[in-house]
């Protein structure tokens, strides 16, 4: 036990460790001055956009868009909890041969196929419609990240949540939002007064039930039968559901805040925090890269959710 926490130890230290960048021809020309480098502000959310050449149905109210596109070719899955609206903030439904983009949270586990599938929390599509969406940060001055943007929130400003949940103004402050705009008045900053504001969060229960229902859907769409025992992919699932997985090299460490589990393949017993537990059947590489476990520990790490 004392080796296992003196791994988990030196993980949290690596982690820690910020690797600072130097511009050594700068200092260079002028050792005595001090280079101020902007960095550019990176979201958790990013983008993905193209037309829909297809869509279908794969199960239970889920469907998968295939998307056309020469040089990024992706999919992406959606259903009734997906907010999909056009350009101007209207809600939509897709079809095929509309031209979208999808936002998507980048801490969400992806299907590591080609071309990529994404699970977005927002879709807009694109109309000819007067109306523009933008990813962006204010502060609570409602200053924008790149300090170009003022944005007026009113009366008429529909501010909500990806859980629908309505909001006021102080709840965009220092969130990634989606605003919906049309006119922008030039100044410096430029001003314009949002009619739609998404804040990409979601309630804290919503959350937590949405994630525990996806990891459940996870090890429906991947397992196999060993021994009269179901197995299910161990990351994808524990990484839904927000742990953190790093490799032993045979094995892995699952870990989210002051809970961890240490797991070897091929071996039956696994400790949870500093008590040894048994599975009913030992962990496996079942697939290249692909370490599954019995279906059960799925309730264990919902439990430490």
């Amino acid at each position: 036990m004392k080796k296992t926490l003196s791994c988990l130890c030196a993980l949290a230290l690596m982690g820690s460790l910020t690797i600072l960048p130097f511009n050594a021809e700068a200092q260079a020309m002028n050792p005595n001055e001090t280079v101020e480098v902007k960095a550019e502000h990176q979201f958790n959310y990013f983008k993905v956009s193209g037309t829909i050449s297809k869509i279908s149905e794969k199960q239970d109210g889920l469907f998968i868009a295939t998307i056309d596109s020469e040089e990024n070719p992706f999919a992406f899955y959606f259903n009734e909890e997906t907010l999909i609206f056009d350009n101007a903030g209207k809600k939509v439904s897709l079809k095929e041969g509309m031209t979208i983009t999808a936002y998507v949270d980048s801490s969400r586990p992806m299907i590591m196929i080609y071309p990529p599938q994404y699970s977005p929390d927002v879709v807009i599509v694109q109309t000819e419609n007067p109306g523009t969406v933008q990813l962006d940060q204010f502060d609570q001055n409602f200053l924008n990240s790149a300090k170009d943007l003022v944005i007026h929130l009113n009366e008429k400003t529909e501010m909500i949540n990806l859980s629908g949940t309505k909001l006021n103004k102080e709840a965009v402050n220092d969130k990634e939002v989606l605003i919906f705009y049309e006119v922008v008045l030039e100044s410096y900053p430029a001003q314009t007064s949002p009619s739609k504001v998404i804040v990409l969060e979601r309630d804290e229960n919503e959350q937590k039930s949405s994630e525990t229902e996806k990891a459940y859907k996870l090890a429906e769409e991947d397992y196999y039968m060993i021994n009269g025992v179901k197995m299910v992919p161990l990351r994808i699932i524990a990484e839904q559901l927000g742990y953190r997985v790093d490799s032993t090299g045979n094995g892995a460490v699952v870990s989210k805040g002051c809970t961890f589990f240490l797991l070897t393949r091929g071996t039956a017993t696994y400790v949870h925090n500093q008590t040894t537990k048994t599975f009913a059947e030992s962990p496996a590489l079942l697939e290249p890269r692909k370490t599954y476990v019995p279906y059960e520990f799925i309730k264990e790490l919902v439990d430490h959710y």
